[in-house]
C-alpha cells in the first residue's frame, strides 16, 4: 500500500512503484546528529589534537547540530520530486550552495539561519565539510564558488516557490528540530575551532555518522516517527557504537609471555616505551621479533589512552593473510572470549576474527565461524569486514599499505579513511627506500596522522640513513658515520638511534655467489635443480612475473617431482591468482618452506610476494640483482629457523643473478623491457651497480653484524656519488635519476593532500585513476557470470587483473567466458592455469 508522505522526506522504502515507508528529512538528520555524538566521543582525542584544545559541551553540541544538518538540502523541489522515480535525480548537498548564495535566496528565512549559525559559530568551513559527507569536497563551497558559479547557478531553479510550493520554507522546520534537540549550540559562546585539519577529519567523521545514521538495519524508514522515535534513536546509535567497536575497550593486564606465549627479548619491551614519540622506528632483520614489538607497542600505547585501534599494514596481500591469524590469535590471548576480531582488510576477502563471509546480492554478507555454530551477534558488528571502504574504521586490521595511503590522496573518501585511521597505531612493515613515490606518500600520510594525535611505528630489516632521516626528519650523516651506527635499533622522531638490546639473533653466514644467468630461465632452473636433488630447500625470487613463470615452467618441465605444486599441479608464487587459489598457494608454501617444513629438496619460485613478511625458510636462495635493501629482505628468507637437518647447506647460500656482460653501464638511457626488472622495477642503476660492487667484495657476509655496512655502502648519498664520480655515463644516469626520484617524490607531495590547508580550498582534481593504479588498488576485481576451472581443483569465479594487463576495458564491458579456462573483457582475451591470469593473444 502506497503511503501518505505530508512532509520532506530523506529515504523511502518501495516495493515495485509503491512506497511502502518514508522517513522524514527531520527524524533522519536527528539520527545522524545522533551518531555524531557517539562519534565525537570515540574520536574526541584526535578531534581535540587537530583542534589544538580541549572540546567544550557547547563545541560538542554544534559539531552534532552540523552533522544533523547534512542532509537538509533534501527539501529542494527536485530532489522531493524523486519520489517518482520516473523523475530525474537530483541531489542535495551541491543545492545547499544555491541556497546561501543567490542574491535572492539568501534572504530566505532558511539561509539567513544558516548565514547566522556560520557566523556566530564561525562555521563556514566547517558547513562545506558537511556537505562534502558524500566522499569528496565540493566546488560548490570551494572559496571561489562565487567567481565559478557554474557549480551551483544550475540549481537555483529548485528553490524557486512555483504554485504555492516553497522548497525553501521546508528547511526552516528541520533546522528547528535540530535546534530543539542541541539549544546549547545556539547559545552564545567561542568560536568552534578551525584549525584546518580539525576541519579535515571533522568532515571524514560526518560521513561515518551519516552511515551509522542511515542504518535501516537499525533506524528503519518506517515508524515510529517524530518524538516517539527518539528512544529507538538513542538506544540503536549506541547499539551501533558498541557493535562497531567505537566504545571504550579497557586492555586487560597481561605480561608479554601471556600476549604470545613466549618471553620477551628486551628490545621488544623496551620499544613500547614513551620516549620515542609519535613516531618510533625498529630497525632488525627479518625474524627477530619486530611483530611482536609491534604488537606489545600497541598493547602499552592503549594503557597509557594515547591510541584505540590498530592497523597493521604490510606490502602484500599473501603477508597480511598470513600476519591476520597472529593477530587475532594475541587479541584472545589478551581479551579472551570478549576479545575484538581482527578484520582482515585485504579486497576480495571477507574475514573477522576466524569467521569468513559469503558475499550475497545487495552488498549482504552471510558470515560462517567454522567449528561451531555462529554466535548471536549484532547485523552490523562486522560492518568493517564487510566493505574495503571501511576497513580502517575496524577497532583492530591487518591489510595492506594502500588502504592507509589511500587516506592521503585525493580519491573519494579519503577524509573518511584518515578520520577513522586517526585513533589507531600506524604499523608499517617491510618500510625500505627502492620507491620514492610510495615514500613520499607515506611521509605525507605521516604528517597529517600525527598532527591529528595518530602514533605510527615503523618496522625495516634494511632502512638506509637517509630513508631514516626523510621519515623521522633531521640530516643525514656521513657514511662512515652511518656504518658505525648501530644495528639493530630503535629511534623515533623524538628519539636518537640507539641499539635494540636482544634483537640480533644468532649470526648467519651466507655465502654469496654472482652469476651472469639473469637471461638463461634453463640454467637458473639447472641450478635450482641440482641444490633440491642435494637435499636443499630452494626459493627462487624474480623481479618479473615472466620471468618467474619461464623459470617455473623449466623446473616442472625437466624435474616435476622437485617443482612447489598445489595438488601434485607444478606452480609458482605471484599475484595473479584468484583469492581461493592464492590462499591454497600461500597454505602450501608454508607447509613445504615454513618453520615446520619437512627436510627434502622443493624448488619454490616466485616474485616479490616471497620476499617480504612471509615466514619462510630456505637454504639456498636464487635471486635477481635487486637494490641491497630488498636483497637482505630476500636473503632474511634463508636459514630463519634453527635446524639440525640442512645437511650440505648447513651455511646459508645465494646466488645472486646479473645479466651475463657485467658492464651494467650498456643498461642506462635503454627501456625496461626484458632487462628482468632492471631499470624498470628498479630504475635506479647506480644503486644496482653498487649493491654489485658490495656483493662482489663480499663472498661471505654474516646477518645481522653486516646489515648496516652493506646497506649504507650500497644506497648512502655518498656512496653512489663515488660511483657516478669521473664516468659520464654513470654522471648523466644519476643526475636523470635524481631528478627522477626527485619528481616522484615530489609527485607524491604535489599529488597527496595537503590538509594543513583551509578545507574550502581543497579540490580533488581528476587524478583519481592514476594515483590508485600506482598504488595496485585499481585492479580489477571480475566477477566472472560462469565458473571457470580452478588448476588444483574446483571453480573460480572471481579473478583479479592487474590495472597494467586491464588498459583498454571500458566500465560498461562485462566478462565472457569462452572455454574451460579462458574469458574475455571487452577487446581483452585471458587465460588462468597453473601459472595464474595471463593475457592472451
Amino acid at each position: 500500500m502506497t503511503v501518505t508522505v505530508d512532509q520532506p522526506w530523506a529515504k523511502l522504502l518501495r516495493e515495485g512503484d509503491e512506497v511502502t515507508a518514508a522517513l522524514p528529512l527531520a527524524d533522519h538528520c536527528l539520527d545522524v546528529g545522533a551518531a555524531m555524538a557517539m562519534v565525537i566521543e570515540a574520536w574526541r582525542a584526535p578531534l581535540e589534537a587537530g583542534a589544538g584544545r580541549a572540546l567544550s559541551a557547547q563545541d560538542v553540541a554544534r559539531l552534532c547540530a552540523l552533522a544533523a544538518l547534512h542532509d537538509v538540502g533534501k527539501a529542494n523541489r527536485g530532489f522531493q520530486a524523486r519520489i517518482d522515480p520516473a523523475k530525474p535525480p537530483v541531489g542535495h548537498t551541491a543545492p545547499v550552495a544555491a541556497l546561501l548564495n543567490h542574491s535572492v535566496l539568501k534572504r530566505s528565512a532558511a539561509a539567513e539561519i544558516l548565514h547566522a549559525l556560520m557566523r556566530d559559530w564561525g562555521a563556514r568551513q566547517h558547513v562545506a565539510a558537511v556537505m562534502a559527507h558524500h566522499g569528496k569536497p565540493l566546488a560548490a563551497f570551494h572559496q571561489r564558488a562565487m567567481v565559478d558559479t557554474g557549480s551551483w547557478t544550475a540549481l537555483v531553479d529548485e528553490w524557486w516557490e512555483k504554485a504555492g510550493d516553497a522548497p525553501a520554507a521546508r528547511v526552516v522546520p528541520v533546522i528547528e528540530a535540530v535546534r530543539a534537540r542541541w539549544p546549547l549550540a545556539w547559545e552564545a559562546g567561542a568560536a568552534l575551532p578551525d584549525a584546518p585539519r580539525f576541519v579535515a577529519l571533522f568532515a571524514g567523521l560526518v560521513t561515518l555518522a551519516d552511515w551509522i545514521g542511515s542504518d535501516a538495519r537499525r533506524l528503519p524508514v518506517g515508524a515510529p516517527h517524530g518524538d516517539a522515535r527518539e528512544p529507538l534513536r538513542v538506544e540503536q546509535v549506541r547499539a551501533a557504537a558498541a557493535a562497531r567497536g567505537f566504545l571504550p575497550l579497557d586492555t586487560p593486564a597481561c605480561d608479554f609471555e601471556q600476549a604470545f606465549g613466549f618471553p620477551p627479548h628486551g628490545f621488544q619491551l623496551e620499544a613500547a616505551g614513551d620516549e620515542f614519540g609519535a613516531v618510533a622506528l625498529i630497525e632488525a632483520e627479518t625474524g627477530s621479533g619486530k611483530t611482536e614489538a609491534a604488537l606489545w607497542r600497541w598493547l602499552e600505547l592503549r594503557r597509557r589512552g594515547q591510541v584505540d585501534g590498530l592497523f597493521f599494514a604490510l606490502p602484500t596481500r599473501s603477508a597480511a593473510v598470513q600476519l591476520h591469524a597472529r593477530v587475532d590469535a594475541m587479541l584472545k590471548r589478551v581479551w579472551g572470549t570478549d576479545a575484538p576480531e581482527a578484520v582482515l582488510a585485504v579486497p576480495g576477502y571477507l574475514r573477522a576474527g576466524d569467521a569468513v563471509g559469503q558475499a550475497l546480492p545487495d552488498y549482504a554478507v552471510r558470515w560462517d565461524e567454522p567449528g561451531h555454530n555462529e554466535r548471536e551477534r549484532a547485523p552490523d558488528a562486522r560492518w568493517a569486514a564487510e566493505r574495503s571502504l571501511n576497513f580502517l574504521a575496524a577497532r583492530v586490521a591487518v591489510g595492506t599499505i594502500d588502504q592507509a595511503l589511500l587516506g592521503i590522496l585525493p580519491v573519494k573518501h579519503a577524509l573518511f579513511r584518515a578520520g577513522v585511521l586517526s585513533r589507531s597505531l600506524l604499523v608499517v612493515d617491510e618500510v625500505h627506500a627502492s620507491d620514492s613515490y610510495m615514500a613520499g606518500l607515506l611521509e605525507r600520510l605521516l604528517v597529517h596522522h600525527i598532527a591529528v594525535g595518530g602514533h605510527a611505528l615503523l618496522l625495516s630489516a634494511t632502512l638506509g640513513a637517509a630513508a631514516r632521516a626523510g621519515l623521522l626528519g633531521g640530516a643525514v650523516p656521513p657514511l662512515a658515520e652511518t656504518e658505525a651506527q648501530p644495528y639493530p635499533a630503535l629511534s623515533g622522531s623524538d628519539a636518537a638511534l640507539r641499539a635494540a638490546a636482544g634483537a640480533a639473533g644468532a649470526a648467519k653466514q651466507v655465502a654469496v655467489e654472482v652469476a651472469g644467468l639473469i637471461d638463461d630461465p634453463q640454467a637458473i632452473a639447472g641450478r635450482a635443480i641440482e641444490a633440491a636433488r642435494a637435499g636443499a630447500s630452494v626459493l627462487v625470487v624474480r623481479n618479473s612475473v615472466a620471468g618467474a613463470v619461464a623459470v617455473a615452467q623449466a623446473v616442472a618441465a625437466r624435474a616435476p617431482e622437485l617443482a612447489f605444486a598445489v595438488e601434485s599441479v607444478p606452480t609458482l608464487h605471484h599475484g595473479r591468482f584468484a583469492r581461493d587459489d592464492r590462499q591454497r598457494l600461500d597454505e602450501a608454501v608454508e607447509q613445504a618452506f615454513g618453520k615446520s617444513r619437512r627436510a627434502r629438496g622443493r624448488v619454490l619460485i616466485g616474485t616479490q610476494t616471497l620476499e617480504q613478511s612471509l615466514d619462510l625458510d630456505a637454504d639456498f636462495l636464487v635471486t635477481d640483482l635487486a637494490p641491497i635493501d630488498v636483497l637482505l629482505q630476500r636473503i632474511g628468507r634463508l636459514h630463519r629457523h634453527r635446524r639440525e637437518d640442512r645437511g650440505a647447506f648447513a651455511q646459508a647460500r645465494v646466488l645472486v643473478l646479473r645479466p651475463a656482460a657485467r658492464d651494467l653501464s650498456v643498461l642506462l638511457g635503454k627501456g625496461g623491457g626484458g632487462r628482468h626488472g632492471l631499470g624498470s622495477v628498479y630504475p635506479n642503476l647506480v644503486q644496482l651497480e653498487a649493491t654489485l660492487r658490495v656483493l662482489e667484495r663480499s663472498p661471505e657476509i654474516v646477518i645481522p653484524r653486516d646489515n648496516r655496512r652493506l646497506v649504507e655502502r650500497a644506497l648512502h648519498p655518498d656512496a653512489l656519488a663515488a660511483i657516478v664520480a669521473g664516468d659520464p655515463a654513470w654522471h648523466n644516469h644519476a643526475a636523470e635519476r635524481a631528478g627522477g626520484e626527485l619528481a616522484s617524490a615530489e609527485a607524491a607531495r604535489r599529488i597527496a593532500l595537503d590538509l594543513s590547508q583551509p578545507f574550502r580550498t581543497l579540490t580533488f582534481a581528476d587524478v583519481e585513476e592514476a594515483v590508485v593504479t600506482r598504488l595496485g588498488a585499481r585492479d580489477l576485481l571480475i566477477d566472472l557470470p560462469d565458473p571457470i576451472a580452478s588448476p588444483f581443483g574446483g571453480a573460480v569465479t572471481r579473478v583479479t587483473i592487474p590495472a597494467h594487463m586491464a588498459r583498454g576495458i571500458g566500465a560498461r564491458d562485462e566478462p565472457r567466458v569462452t572455454g574451460p579456462a579462458t574469458f574475455e573483457i571487452g577487446a581483452r582475451r585471458y587465460g588462468y592455469d597453473q601459472w595464474g591470469v595471463h593475457a592472451l593473444g
